[in-house]
């Protein structure tokens, strides 16, 4: 099989749920950004907006921010879970909100296009993300937190997908072996 470095990032990323607190240098988090902007998106308007947050203030002020919780979070989310999942970002020191003009041509895919160019570049710089579907479009969803949005997401534009990054606490040695059987060739 192929081989080379980009594939090799590809493989060896990984969705991190235990952060150092390390922060994250300003010219790491400038690179993986600027790899945002190269994803793939409809017709090229690049109709995103990137939310930034690097503070503990910050995460505590998107904490306050969100709705209560919703019933379907009871559902899905992991035993002992409390709302919003994970509401200490799992120790890491960068929230990163990916919102989108929704009446661009495929807004959830360019958004989530995007996440993959960050998770990916930023593996490749030595960090871990890990993406809070979460903290999506509805974290905002009641009229008294629609209000609190406008300091997150430009107006007009929906949140779309969340991620966290910074240092892993622990890296995985070894990966589960993939799925197989998921292709058809015709």
């Amino acid at each position: 099989m192929i081989e080379n470095e980009v594939l090799k990032n590809m493989k060896t990323r990984f969705s991190c749920r235990k952060f150092k607190p390390d922060p994250v240098e300003k010219e790491k988090l400038d690179a993986i950004l600027d790899a945002a902007k190269y994803a793939a998106n409809g017709h090229h308007l690049e109709a995103w907006h990137f939310t930034i947050i690097t503070t503990e203030e910050g995460k505590k002020e998107l904490l306050d921010a969100v709705a209560p919780e919703p019933e379907e979070f009871k559902k899905f989310a992991p035993k002992g879970a409390t709302w919003p999942f994970p509401s200490d970002f799992f120790g890491a020191p960068v929230v990163i909100m990916i919102s989108y003009d929704p009446k661009a041509p495929w807004p959830d895919a360019g958004a989530f296009l995007a996440a993959g160019n960050i998770m990916n570049a930023a593996h490749s710089l030595g960090l871990s993300s890990c993406a809070l579907t979460v903290y999506s479009k509805d974290v905002f969803r009641t009229e008294e937190t629609k209000a609190n949005r406008a300091k997150f997401i430009p107006e007009g534009y929906e949140l779309y997908l969340s991620l966290v990054l910074g240092y892993p606490e622990v890296v995985p040695t070894n990966k589960p072996p993939r799925k197989e059987g998921v292709e058809t060739w015709l």
